[in-house]
């Protein structure tokens, strides 16, 4: 028999193991959640317009939907999906790796797509520690989810690879997906936008008021002049110049124009940037240093970040209120600041387009802001297992603080949590771990069925047989 010492041992590092692997299968839910409440705009609407609604609800009974989020965008980055072409080039060890990568990538959007909290004991049926209105609570789904580009890894696939490795994922293009100015076509950026819908959009959110908490379901339905939330997707490889096509990059920017113009009309609209390429920062901020690299015809080969022209250009003209974007794979979070100006001279400033913008690191922002404009910027760290297969979750909310009866004073609050997940070497150690563990307890379970005694089964049919026999030969 297999000494008792090492049963213990085996069955303590069986124990862990085990624990070990629900870490990581349920990792992301535990640890990442949302920050504010959700409400269903259906929820509401029935709500305030059932039966049970012959008034108006009080401000009160509002409070719990003006503190909650009316937006939730899962977001990912730079995942760069290969394909055959590593096949052929590594041979039989790519198909395991491509395999994992898969998995791997499939395990962090559904755990982060999956119904979420806001608090890790909001996974409980009932949580006991919340206050009895909001025991039965149930999870949310984002409202939102966005690949902030390089979806694929390379822009030199052929159309063929490039169909197989389609997924159903909105995305935003990047450098990896259709190239830089120097290898964008007119075909590349079709096929993208055939598979996945145009390169340059505004979705638009309705941004809920105090008004549509405490009116009727067909005031809300005919509510003309509401204020929105704009989701601005650019195809930021057709920004800086030249490009090797010059007429794709005059669109980019006839839509840049066109986009500027949301302010302009409705100052009181949110605007929140979804690009690839991160702004202009100073070496030193984030990981990747500004560089651009050109060829022969001065088109662009390679870019970490936009140029200083360009990011002015966005920041003193488009206004955004927050900015999204991937392409550097460490991330990085970084706050861009103007000081705040007299009326006059701020549309003498914005006329010629001078205004001087500094960015920060998030954490080491100065700390008066009252005379100052602040524009956050997220680089979303990448979602491949060598960085630790990060998402990030970014919501809104009204601030119920500014709500003092005027739509135009309501500000917009926005969150943004980084959720790591781990490297693509701490999840091979828990495989191969648990498969020595499975190795291990086959082996000590055929050992055992071998070294076991006789079935007493067959002992007991010989003692039954014994008086059978002695009684048959008395009968002779």
């Amino acid at each position: 028999m297999i000494p008792r010492p090492i049963l213990l041992i085996l069955w303590a590092v069986t124990g862990a193991a085990v624990v070990v692997t629900l870490m990581f299968q349920y990792y992301a839910r535990i640890s990442c959640h949302w920050r504010w409440a959700s409400y269903s705009i259906q929820d509401t609407l029935t709500t305030t317009a059932g039966p049970a609604a012959s008034t108006a609800p009080t401000r009160d009974g509002n409070a719990q939907h003006e503190n909650s989020s009316f937006l939730r965008m899962v977001v990912f980055a730079d995942p760069q999906m290969e394909g055959d072409a590593k096949i052929k080039r590594l041979g039989k060890r790519a198909i395991v790796d491509l395999a994992f990568n898969d998995a791997y990538m499939h395990h962090v959007y559904k755990s982060m797509m999956a119904p979420s909290w806001t608090s890790p004991l909001d996974i409980l049926p009932i949580n006991f520690f919340s206050n009895s209105r909001n025991r039965h609570k149930k999870g949310t789904r984002p409202t939102h989810a966005v690949v902030l580009g390089d979806l694929f890894s390379s822009q030199w696939i052929d159309d063929a690879e490039f169909n197989v490795r389609l997924g159903l994922l909105i995305n935003i293009t990047g450098n990896h997906d259709i190239g830089y100015g120097n290898d964008i076509s007119q075909s590349r950026l079709i096929r993208w936008e055939k598979a996945f819908g145009m390169s340059n959009f505004i979705s638009t959110v309705v941004i809920p008021s105090s008004s549509f908490f405490s009116s009727s379901a067909t005031e809300q339905l005919n509510q003309q002049e509401q204020r929105k939330l704009h989701l601005l997707v650019v195809n930021t490889m057709l920004l800086d110049g030249p490009s090797s096509d010059e007429d794709l990059r005059t669109q980019t920017w006839q839509f840049m124009q066109d986009a500027a113009k949301i302010k302009t009309m409705n100052p009181n609209d949110k605007i929140v940037l979804l690009t690839h390429i991160p702004f202009h920062k100073e070496q030193g901020i984030c990981v990747d240093a500004p560089d651009i690299q050109v060829h022969l015809d001065n088109t662009i080969i390679e870019q970490t970040m936009l140029t200083p022209n360009t990011t002015n250009w966005i920041l003193n003209n488009i206004k955004p209120d927050f900015v999204l974007n991937g392409h550097d794979h460490f991330g990085c979070d970084v706050t861009h600041v103007r000081q705040k100006m007299q009326l006059e001279q701020e549309q003498r400033e914005q006329q010629h387009g001078d205004f001087e913008w500094k960015a920060f690191t998030t954490s080491s922002l100065p700390k008066s802001k009252s005379e100052q404009v602040r524009v956050r910027e997220i680089t979303q760290r990448s979602l491949m297992a060598e960085y630790g297969g990060y998402s990030g979750l970014f919501e809104a909310k009204i601030l119920s603080s500014t709500m003092d009866g005027s739509e135009n004073h309501q500000d917009i609050e926005f969150h943004y949590t980084p959720c790591p997940f781990y490297t693509d070497i701490h999840v091979w150690v828990v495989i191969v771990t648990d498969l020595i563990l499975v190795a291990i307890w086959s082996a000590v379970a055929l050992y055992t069925a071998l070294i076991s005694p006789s079935s007493p089964t067959i002992t007991t049919k010989t003692s039954n047989n014994t008086p059978m026999d002695k009684k048959s030969n008395m009968k002779c």
